[in-house]
């Protein structure tokens, strides 16, 4: 979505009111606390009593005189009263035999659920596409059980606090409790290129500037209204706004002229790049077109079944929020690690590059046991077929014959401590199966009508009326501290295959990565991770490279259709609401073309909750 609001004074209340696309939760609501022996300790409560009171009391624990009464008013525990020493030597006595029993706390330290337990409400500005994911004492948990939600911290506690803004004075408390939820992120990147592959050669590389250094600025606002709002008694309906205010200047735009937009690899860095041409509107090479505020997500939910985990979700939505989620996959900075992506990019690429999209449709998620759900979406075909042009307001719908629909169907397996079952406290893990399908018009990035490369016969080029392919995404943690709930070693391996060979730009991805949490003594929860990628284009892809100047201008080009990107980057936590995450990205073939030589930058992001 790519749009310019003119009117300021509405882009500053969104501002100050909102904040990123924001993402549904991926274990739903938080349980109300069970009521088991455990919890209810933290439920009792001093009673008043008078002086009679504590007599009858006293007899009924044995104690004969006042000298021999403990000091202090009673307690009421369950249909007991009990004097402070008393209820302490019960409780040392059944939180003994509480040990004796798996519980997020006799196995990993996670302190009880009390009676003032407050979830935090922190959002995940170090995965962006996960934004709304329930921090927990784990920051690698794709999926959580409630008890592992980390506690809200207090307003003065500056560093743990859910937002650098705070609570505004209770302001933000008394709307959440309302049904209102305000939430923003502010995101940096800077990225240098160390090795350079620019061609000397005028018809390989692009017109200038030919840049080797990169800022992005984005800013991501979410609104959420809830139905307290409208009735108390309506439970787990949700309106949901969010926005995005990216400026960038993309670093795969300036380079060699290697793809049909004259771009220089396959993927590039930050998946919320938005230039998609070097210069449509604005300064020369700005790409300054596709910057600046536009709606990004806007849809009306309704929950349902047991703990208000499922939902049906209508409106304007960005598919891969909830789909093929894993938050270790997700910290990386370059887009081949978020596979796979839409199939509705534009009618010329097809599956192509990972652009953020959010086309209107709808969205079901259905927990089937403790260890298996399933969650689809149905859709606009595409969300632009000018790939951001035409849409600059993101409400613009293309929902004409040949735009045709797309649907992805996924059903996940998950156990450990992923899972729902309450007495499963092993390694957590997830097993996700996907499918894809587009019902759209697609043209061949090779053949013509006659099925003779449109390049040198100048005919109209073939089109198609269906696209699909399928993925699979497993991530598991390997290895855990002894003790430790997060600390451990985790990994994730993607693949995703698409079925034509003379249309779409990728034809196959394989990815695989890393990730230690609490590697280095002290940092607890920084993440050092390690990636490999590969992508595949299609052999219409390559074909096209081979007969595109930049190819037959060099004597020595050659094209394999295959990219390789090497990432390692260190994610930091400075705060609950601040990251810095330094990384180093190899990248090997761009575009398939071992004649150029390869590409090697240095990236370092900064995120902010506010």
């Amino acid at each position: 979505m790519e749009i310019r609001i003119a009117n300021a004074g509405y882009i500053a209340f969104l501002a100050l009111m909102s904040s990123p696309w924001s993402a549904a939760l991926a274990s739903g609501p938080v349980e109300p606390l069970a009521k088991d022996t455990v919890q209810q300790k933290s439920l009792l409560a001093p009673q008043s009593t008078n002086e009679g009171q504590a007599e009858f009391v006293a007899s009924s624990v044995g104690i004969q005189s006042a000298s021999e009464r403990p000091s202090g008013d009673p307690i009421r525990a369950g249909s007991d009263q009990l004097y402070p020493q008393q209820l302490e030597q019960r409780l040392a006595k059944e939180q003994a035999s509480d040990r004796d029993v798996p519980s997020f706390q006799s196995l990993f330290g996670i302190p009880l659920r009390g009676a003032d337990y407050k979830p935090t409400r922190q959002i995940r500005c170090d995965a962006l596409r996960h934004l709304k994911t329930p921090s927990t004492y784990r920051r690698l948990d794709s999926f959580s059980r409630p008890e592992v939600v980390l506690p809200q911290a207090k307003e003065s506690d500056f560093v743990n606090r859910d937002y650098m803004t705070g609570d505004w004075g209770r302001v933000r408390t008394d709307l959440y409790k309302a049904g209102v939820d305000v939430y923003a992120c502010l995101g940096f990147d800077n990225l240098n290129v160390l090795q350079g592959n620019l061609s000397a050669t005028s018809a390989v590389r692009s017109a200038p500037p030919n840049v080797t250094d990169q800022q992005n600025y984005v800013q991501l606002y979410g609104l959420d209204f809830y139905s307290e709002l409208v009735k108390k008694e309506w439970e787990g309906g949700q309106l949901h706004f969010s926005f995005a205010w990216p400026e960038s200047k993309p670093i795969w735009l300036f380079g060699n002229a290697l793809t049909p937009i004259n771009t220089q690899s396959v993927h590039g860095n930050f998946y919320y790049d938005v230039g998609t041409a070097r210069d449509n509107g604005g300064s020369a090479n700005s790409a300054s077109a596709y910057q600046g505020f536009r709606v990004f997500e806007i849809w009306g939910q309704q929950r349902y079944g047991k703990n208000m985990q499922n939902f049906v979700r209508v409106g304007n939505i960005y598919p891969w929020i909830n789909l093929n989620k894993s938050m270790l996959a997700a910290m990386f900075n370059f887009w081949t690690f978020d596979e796979p992506g839409s199939l509705g990019t534009n009618k010329n690429t097809g599956r192509g590059p990972i652009y953020p999209t959010a086309p209107l449709g709808i969205q079901w998620q259905h927990i089937i046991n403790d260890n298996m759900e399933f969650l689809a979406q149905v859709g606009a075909g595409y969300y632009d077929p000018t790939s951001g042009i035409a849409n600059r307001q993101g409400l613009t719908w293309f929902l004409d014959q040949n735009n045709g629909i797309e649907g992805v169907v996924q059903l996940t397996f998950k156990g450990g401590t992923y899972s729902q079952n309450k007495t499963d406290f092993g390694l957590p893990w997830l097993v996700h199966l996907g499918g894809q399908f587009h019902t759209g018009e697609l043209f061949s990035n090779y053949l013509d009508v006659n099925g003779n490369p449109f390049q040198l016969t100048g005919l109209p080029r073939r089109s198609y009326n269906f696209n699909g392919g399928f993925y699979v995404t497993a991530e598991s943690m390997l290895f855990r501290e002894k003790g430790s709930y997060n600390q451990g070693l985790t990994a994730f391996v993607k693949t995703a295959q698409y079925f034509h060979d003379y249309a779409n730009l990728l034809r196959s991805t394989y990815v695989a990565g890393l990730g230690y949490e609490g590697l280095i003594p002290g940092r607890d929860t920084d993440v050092f991770m390690v990636g490999l990628g590969a992508v595949n284009m299609t052999q219409g892809a390559a074909a096209w490279n081979r007969l595109y100047r930049s190819c037959t201008s060099t004597p020595a080009c050659n094209n394999t259709g295959i990219q390789y990107v090497i990432e390692i980057g260190y994610s930091a936590k400075l705060t609950t609401w601040m990251f810095i995450q330094p990384s180093i990205q190899y990248l090997v073939q761009p575009y398939g073309r071992t004649d150029l030589g390869n590409l090697t930058s240095v990236t370092l992001s900064l995120g902010v909750s506010f």
